[in-house]
Parts: C-alpha cells; structure tokens; sequence
C-alpha cells in the first residue's frame, strides 16, 4: 500500500471539515475521490499535502508517516502535486515552470529525462517552451501543472480538479493523459467533480459528503450504484 489515511479529523475553526476520513492508494493505482462542492474534498487534499494540519489521524505515505510533513517536504516524500485552479507562474516561461518541478533534483541528466518525458506526453507544452506560462489557454496551462509535478520523478501524483473549467476537447486529453501517466508506473490519486470521466479512468473510487466517506469500491460497481448515478451523473 503507497498511501494510507486512518481517521482524519480536519477543522477549519469552529467548522468540522473532515470527520474520520479514511482511505487507501495502493501502488500502481488510479484512484478517484468524488463529491460536490463542500464535499471536503479540497480539505483532505490540504490536509495530505500539509498545507492544513489536521487535528486528528494519521497519514503514512510509502511506510513512512507524513502527518505533520510540511508542504514544501512533499516533492522530497515522492508525492507530485497539480493543485486546483493549475497555479502556474504566469511571469515565467513553460520551460521555467517545469524546472521548478524538478527544484529537489540535483543529477542534471535526470532533470533532461523528465523534460524529454513531459514533451512526450504533452507535445504542445515543447512547440511553446519559451512561451510565458500566462498566456497559455487553460488546457495548455493544465498541462503544464501536470508535467511540472511529473518533474521531480514522483512515486505518486495528485491531481486536485484537472479538468475544472476546460473545454470538452481538453477534458479528453487530460483524461487520457491521467491513464498514460499510469501505465508509466505513477500511481494516481485524483480529485474531481466530473464523476463520469474519473470514474471511467480509475479502479477505484470514494465517494465524500459532509466530511465523510459514503461509499467506497471498484470504481465501476460506484458508477452503476443508483444513488451515485442520480447525484453525481446526471441519470435518473
């Protein structure tokens, strides 16, 4: 098992975020969180990647524990991070973004390899490595919040709402991205509110409402359950 969440316990003051969410990645897998806005899905990824400390449970990460691992530790723990809304460095140019990725790798031949194998998996991102990251379109600037968390060579890779706000044409790419990324040997934990699309791509799936997991299991028994596809996929 890479990742393993045992009763977290978030608060945001007064407000109980998350209440004893568990859940596990093993490696090698897709996995996709699902839920609606408040859901406390963007809370358990702050609290995985320590930009909130929970106040309660226990995060190991590859039989190490990360509860208390700060944010800027993360990379060096072997977890990438593409974070909701992209968060790229408009001032600076693709090429620049990407190496920022790779801030924690000294072998230069290694930080070569990486950008070889974010050209190849998005194509677009090398015709535009001069190009500053703000003038990108969306779908360019989410691939680029991808490949940058691809650079540091990561064991794991989370994906925080990848197609939020793209066009359909996009959303297929970045999609079928995810599922290439996978057959690399990079398990995939993916948070997202296209329910359809994510859980197509993964193995399986949970579900978060209020705070808590409702319902966990092969990502296609959770797509054929009736009150996933009355809430999440738009069937009656």
């Amino acid at each position: 098992m890479l990742l393993k969440i045992e009763d977290l316990h978030t608060n945001y003051g007064a407000i109980h975020a998350l209440k004893g969410i568990s859940l596990e990645v093993n490696e090698g897998e897709i996995v996709c969180l699902i839920g609606s806005n408040g859901a406390g899905k963007t809370t358990l990824v702050n609290s995985i990647v320590g930009i909130v400390k929970s106040s309660s449970g226990k995060i190991t990460f590859d039989g190490k524990d990360i509860t208390h691992v700060p944010a800027h530790a993360m990379t060096k723990a072997g977890i990438g991070i593409s974070p909701e809304g992209r968060e790229v460095f408009p001032e600076l140019t693709v090429e620049e973004n990407l190496r920022i990725g790779a801030f924690i790798v000294k072998d230069q031949n290694q930080i070569k390899e990486s950008y070889e194998r974010v050209y190849a998996l998005f194509p677009r991102l090398k015709e535009r490595t001069t190009q500053l990251a703000g003038t990108l379109s969306g779908g360019e600037q989410q691939m680029l919040a991808v490949g940058r968390a691809l650079m540091s060579n990561p064991k794991m890779i989370l994906l925080d709402e990848p197609s939020l706000g793209l066009a359909p044409n996009f959303v297929e790419m970045i999609f079928g991205m995810i599922e290439k990324i996978n057959k690399q040997g990079v398990t995939v934990l993916l948070i997202e509110q296209n329910a359809n699309m994510a859980l197509q791509v993964s193995q399986r799936a949970y579900v978060l409402e209020n705070g808590l997991v409702s319902m966990s299991g092969k990502a296609s028994d959770i797509a054929n359950d009736p009150m996933v596809k009355k809430a999440y996929l738009g069937m009656a």
